[in-house]
């Protein structure tokens, strides 16, 4: 299925909540597709059941139900408008009205992450909402930009600062996988470019970026992490960061091409805004609104089109009025069986946090009898499941692993294990209500301290996984 997170808003810029299936259209490559699902996703918060006897779950009353992160991309954002762009987000989140679920980070010059109000750890209590930490974003920003500024090395290569830049971009999609509803990444940055040209100051190669774009646009897709580009830019300087003049000499060093091309292709193919221009405090505003509230659509392409080309999408609304906000295209791999599955299991296994798009709640008992085996028994928030109306049942398609850690936290994985859901009517009411139902025998020995189980859903793409202490469970503690 192709998973699409559509915004709706209306003339003045409100999200519209009661769209129809029949008031949308899908074209894929200016062919029409028939809609197989759709459904609102509201992001408010939702009651959490509490946890049974040595219950864990990957989801508390303290989940943060959607998030906006703002990145201010200090190692591609030019010297000239650093500053510039850093007074100008201290005045525009100063005076933000609805702060709660934004966070600010920042991409040093040597690539790492700071946060200067990251996301809380899971399950924490956030701050008060009478106290949003907004109101001391002045003296926030200024002392982290004092602890991480620093003169970009002379040396570091274009080429480099790319990898370094999608390095940091892929963890943090790992990093939003904690939160359930949808993701906006506000990116205050001049970009990085799309390609080298023949005078790559390494090895004098052309290089070509976009598969890397492609691959890293694929993993915000499966994270449901849209892309909102600010790009500000001095008048009369070139559009790629740091390229010296334009067209660059033959013996210039910097050769980086098409950065604005770049951030456009995010955003259209993660369903952010392109157009987000310059305005820090326009791009957030939207970006907060466009997360809490948004449908989810599905279509079954024919197989024929999963031709490993590009694929222009339109989404659009019959209702007059209103203004649809979609990613604008995907490419369409030839996969083998499962290996969607494989690269999401396998991208929850090294986290220290459990993915939250999958509501998961689990338990380990020991055998009565003793021995080392152990019944892993847990129940899947149906409601986080994507299931299809086909005829008389509603269907489904869940892979699962389970992963044992030994005090190293070195990773012991069994095999990816079909859960293949087919529910008539009362089936699916009845799981709605109590959750999906799994259960296995798991081996522990001696060597390992805890279980993961990872929960992947081949429709929608989301993600889930509840991490339970071997023989240290804690009656009603959430993980």
């Amino acid at each position: 299925m192709v998973d699409l997170n559509v915004v709706a808003i209306d003339s003045h810029g409100a999200p519209v909540h009661d769209l129809t299936r029949d008031e949308l259209r899908v074209t894929d490559s200016g062919r029409p597709e028939t809609i197989a699902f759709f459904r609102l996703r509201d992001s408010k918060r939702g009651l959490v059941q509490p946890l049974g006897l040595n219950e864990v779950s990957n989801r508390s009353a303290n989940n943060i139900p959607r998030a906006t992160l703002i990145l201010f991309d200090l190692l591609n954002e030019g010297f000239g408008t650093r500053g510039t762009a850093a007074n100008q987000l201290i005045h525009d989140l100063g005076d933000l009205e609805t702060p709660e679920y934004v966070y600010l980070y920042l991409l040093t010059l040597d690539g790492r992450l700071f946060p200067v109000h990251g996301l809380p750890p899971q399950g924490a209590v956030g701050p008060p909402e009478d106290a949003p930490w907004t109101r001391q974003i002045k003296p926030l920003m200024e002392g982290a930009l004092r602890g991480v500024q620093q003169t970009r090395p002379v040396d570091i290569d274009v080429a480099v600062r790319v990898q370094i830049t999608y390095s940091a971009l892929s963890a943090i999609a790992a990093e939003l996988s904690r939160v359930p509803g949808h993701k906006n990444i506000v990116w205050i940055t001049d970009g990085v470019p799309i390609e080298l040209g023949p005078n790559r100051s390494d090895t004098g190669d052309y290089v070509d970026f976009t598969p890397l774009l492609r691959q890293m646009s694929d993993e915000f897709d499966r994270s449901g992490v849209a892309i909102y580009p600010v790009r500000q830019v001095m008048l009369g300087t070139p559009t790629h960061i740091d390229d010296g003049p334009d067209p660059a000499p033959a013996n210039s060093t910097f050769s980086g091409l098409g950065s604005i091309d770049t951030l456009g292709q995010f955003a259209e193919l993660t369903g952010g805004r392109p157009d987000a221009g310059k305005d820090i405090g326009a791009a957030v505003r939207q970006a907060i609104n466009d997360a809490r509230s948004s449908y989810q659509i599905g279509y079954y392409p024919p197989e024929k089109n999963w031709d490993d080309k590009y694929h222009k999408l339109r989404v659009t609304c019959t209702r007059k009025g209103v203004r649809i906000q979609a990613k604008a295209g995907y490419y369409a791999w030839r996969e083998g069986p499962g290996g969607k599955a494989e690269e999401a299991i396998e991208s929850a296994i090294p986290t220290t946090f459990d993915a939250a798009e999958i509501g998961l709640r689990a338990t380990l008992s020991p055998d009565p009898k003793g021995g080392r085996t152990e019944r892993l028994e847990a129940r899947i928030d149906a409601q986080d499941v994507l299931l299809v109306h086909e005829g008389n049942l509603y269907n489904g398609q869940l892979r699962l692993a389970v992963v044992g850690y030994d005090p190293a936290s070195r990773p012991l994985r069994g095999p990816v294990i079909p859960l293949d859901l087919h529910y008539s009517a009362e089936e699916r009411d009845r799981a709605l209500q109590q959750g999906i139902v799994f259960s296995q025998n798991v081996t522990i020995t001696e060597e390992l301290k805890r279980i993961r189980l990872v929960v992947f859903d081949r429709g929608s793409n989301a993600i889930g996984s509840v991490t339970i202490p071997v023989g240290e469970a804690t009656p009603g503690k959430g993980n």
